[in-house]
């Protein structure tokens, strides 16, 4: 089985790049063989399949991570399975075979306890990823997807013409990515979704915790 990790740094978040496949290399998919494509606009100090993209004010690096990872599509399209990850993040328990779906998709540590009500999708009717109140079961992070090479390269090709879409109308979607990422799981529901232990915030102590957010001052990590 071959697996691509992609991850999208440019910036000040190349520095975080080595050691996410540092923990990667110890602790994701253990025994499979795993591949490490970085979209960035410099190349890391590590082996990988780099791929030169141009950094761009904030919200750009997220809001078009499936711009950049699209453009290696003819490569990843080989891998059995791929896997976007934040670049801040690091992996710190056995990430193993439950994450394999056709789509896999993380609730959000932040609404893992709360109501519908509170989940905060784009709710502007003009955006395509607007989801209408009542409407939804989960609120996924964006920090941690993927499925099938197949499954998961069609959903960015439909994220992709979605977020153009709202810039021709001159809009960005609440929560950039997330938001879209959201909708799509709305419209395609995943067949995996890992509970917030895959992508919870390096300072809380949940039990478990497996794929953490590493704490940081994202004004300044965005800034320049």
């Amino acid at each position: 089985m071959r697996t691509a990790l992609c991850v999208v740094a440019t910036g000040k978040y190349r520095a975080y790049v080595k050691p996410l496949w540092d923990s990667a290399r110890r602790y994701f998919l253990p025994g499979s063989d795993v591949r490490l494509f970085v979209f960035g606009d410099a190349p890391p100090p590590i082996a990988c399949e780099f791929i030169a993209i141009e950094h761009r004010p904030w919200p750009g690096p997220t809001l078009l991570r499936y711009h950049a990872v699209l453009a290696a599509r003819h490569v990843l399209s080989a891998c059995d399975y791929m896997f976007h990850c934040d670049a801040d993040m690091r992996f710190v328990a056995p990430v193993g075979q439950e994450i394999l779906g056709e789509l896999t998709a993380v609730v959000h540590p932040g609404f893992a306890d709360r109501p519908p009500e509170d989940y905060t999708y784009e709710r502007r009717p003009e955006s395509r990823a607007y989801i209408a109140p009542g409407a939804g079961r989960h609120y996924v992070a964006g920090g941690f997807q993927g499925g099938t090479s197949e499954a998961y390269l069609a959903a960015m090709e439909a994220m992709r013409a979605a977020i153009d879409e709202d810039a021709r109308r001159g809009l960005v979607a609440v929560w950039h990515d997330e938001s879209h990422w959201n909708r799509y799981c709305l419209d395609h529901p995943p067949g995996v979704v890992l509970p917030p232990t895959y992508c919870c915030p390096e300072s809380w102590p949940m039990p478990g915790r497996k794929l953490l957010a590493l704490d940081k001052d994202h004004n300044a990590m965005r800034a320049g």
